[in-house]
């Protein structure tokens, strides 16, 4: 049997057929915890309902259900129908109700989202921050907040977009880097097989911390983290050139071979081999819009000494003789 907490996970990602989504519709209107919930908020409603209003909601909610959940007789008809009719119309939408039960699924353990190779995802956390997620990609959190915060861990390259909350800082964990803030949008490079992490800020205000060190970004302000090094500086540039993959766009920022042939593995499901140790330093910057693998291997070519051959599912770059 499929658990709550995978048809949750999928229902998020936007992957849950019908039938899946009917299932889970039926957990969460056999849940406890869900039921004690809508209960309590709807404990203050009006006493009296009217028995057309009452007919109308109960053929709604089981209307698609070829069999319906047992009503208990602890309470009221209405009560206990309008409980599941809730549930209903807020999962139906991704509302507060599925946000409810996520948050009870993994409050005491950690979530997590992640994509493969060639893929990207959008995500909407409970607390309503939106964030995308580029290819290669992991989002983990626990939004349990016993110490008033929201955390969350990032291995690979995300888009934030971050639901305010003045009581409660949204913190995202880059390994030895911490990017605080309240409400903004950011983005965050945290590759494993790159030497550096780097935050874009597009708006707010964020604080950087890694180690000793602590930077404030505004807009427009770029922070690198050298992982070798542990140096931390800030440079003001154009965010919107560090955010072109959001529209399935290329721009390379001054960023060495080796580099961007890992970001072309990543997004294009390729095995990508440097034959030379010099050519994986050399430097490139460029808008190549929405291009093909073969696209930017052809300009790569045209525009310095690479040359470039496929075998099978392997990219070879040598320099040209």
């Amino acid at each position: 049997m499929v658990s709550m907490k995978k048809l949750a996970e999928k229902y998020l990602q936007g992957n849950l057929s019908n039938m899946e989504k009917e299932h889970l519709l039926y957990l969460i209107k056999n849940d406890q915890n869900v039921d004690e919930w809508v209960r309590t908020s709807i404990e203050m409603a009006d006493e009296v309902m009217p028995d057309i209003v009452r007919d109308r909601v109960i053929n709604n909610v089981f209307r698609n259900n070829t069999t319906a959940p047992a009503i208990r007789s602890r309470m009221p008809i209405w009560k206990r129908v309008m409980m599941i009719c809730s549930v209903m119309v807020a999962m139906c939408v991704g509302a507060a109700v599925y946000h409810y039960t996520f948050r009870m699924e993994h409050m005491t353990g950690m979530f997590e989202v992640a994509t493969n190779i060639g893929e990207r995802s959008n995500v909407t956390l409970p607390d309503g921050t939106h964030v995308v997620l580029n290819a290669k990609t992991k989002l983990q959190y626990n939004y349990s907040m016993i110490d008033g915060k929201r955390k969350v861990f990032l291995q690979g390259e995300a888009f934030f977009d971050v639901g305010k909350d003045t009581d409660h800082p949204f913190i995202v964990y880059a390994n030895d880097v911490e990017v605080e803030c309240l409400g903004t949008s950011f983005n965050v490079r945290n590759h494993e097989e790159e030497q550096t992490v780097s935050v874009v800020l597009v708006e707010g205000k964020v604080r950087v911390q890694a180690g000793a060190a602590e930077l404030l970004m505004e807009p427009d302000n770029r922070m690198v983290f050298d992982k070798h090094t542990l140096a931390l500086s800030k440079h003001r540039v154009d965010s919107n050139n560090y955010l072109c993959w959001l529209n399935n766009e290329v721009r390379y920022n001054n960023q060495t071979l080796e580099e961007i042939a890992g970001e072309l593995a990543r997004n294009y499901n390729i095995r990508i081999v440097i034959t030379s140790d010099e050519l994986k330093k050399e430097r490139f910057t460029g808008y190549l819009g929405q291009s093909s693998l073969r696209n930017v291997l052809e300009v790569l070519s045209m525009t310095s000494g690479i040359r470039y051959y496929y075998d099978t599912d392997t990219v070879y770059l040598h320099k040209r003789i």
